[in-house]
């Protein structure tokens, strides 16, 4: 069965390119003009990935993205006729994986499309069955990528999961916020460094144990590293 996204977006000739474009791809696609169309499709398609605008004539953007990465754990991309920071870093915060603004080139919506539907791919696939223990209260089991907390499950957005796993293989070496947008994004990725920042608070707000220290250390003036 093929990858569903789901594109929500209310001018019609934009969701027309868009959807257009997915299924030439070989996408399975479901087209949403409002965030309550968007929702129900949610629900009854199931998508693998959202791509969303952000400016929706019954809800904008930000809460639909709220909505989505408080109940499913796909990858949402967002796109914008804005090119403001503050709007960038607030979707990031609300949960966003990408942002892509408006004019843009199909060729590189296609390509970012295609980079989170990698995450998708390998949630999905079966690999060697292998535990990592970051201290007492936490584990990954990178065969299911599940990562427990105190035995209790803890739900990790595809690009948070990948970035915890990649910290947890490479213990004690220090990395730069460029080295993982290029090791864990998979691309020269153009958008801010602060993309990392916001993923490693969300890991550390989700992960990190009173009695403990972070998970992920910050090395000030070059990046991180878990130690």
């Amino acid at each position: 069965m093929g990858v569903k996204v789901l594109v929500v977006e209310d001018e019609v000739s934009i969701n027309d390119i868009l959807s257009s474009a997915l299924r030439v791809e070989g996408y399975e696609v479901r087209s949403a003009f409002s965030s309550t169309e968007a929702k129900a499709f949610l629900s009854c398609f199931k998508p693998n990935l959202a791509m969303l605008d952000i400016n929706l004539p019954d809800e904008d953007g930000f809460e639909l993205c709220k909505f989505i990465n408080a109940n499913y754990s796909i990858p949402v991309i967002m796109l914008t006729a804005r090119n403001d920071i503050v709007d960038k870093i607030l979707g990031l915060e609300l949960g966003a994986d990408d942002y892509i603004t408006k004019p843009f080139h199909i060729k590189e919506v296609l390509t970012r499309v295609k980079v989170a539907v990698r995450r998708v791919e390998k949630y999905s696939s079966s690999h060697e069955g292998n535990i990592l223990l970051l201290n007492r209260f936490i584990k990954i089991n990178t065969e299911s990528r599940v990562v427990l907390k105190d035995d209790e499950e803890v739900r990790l957005k595809p690009k948070e999961y990948d970035l915890l796993e990649f910290l947890a293989k490479n213990r004690n070496r220090v990395f730069s916020r460029e080295e993982l947008l290029d090791k864990v994004w998979d691309m020269e990725y153009d958008g801010e460094l602060r993309t990392v920042d916001v993923h490693i608070r969300r890991l550390r707000s989700k992960l990190d144990n009173d009695e403990t220290n972070s998970i992920i250390e910050t090395v000030f003036g070059v990046g991180y590293v878990m130690r």
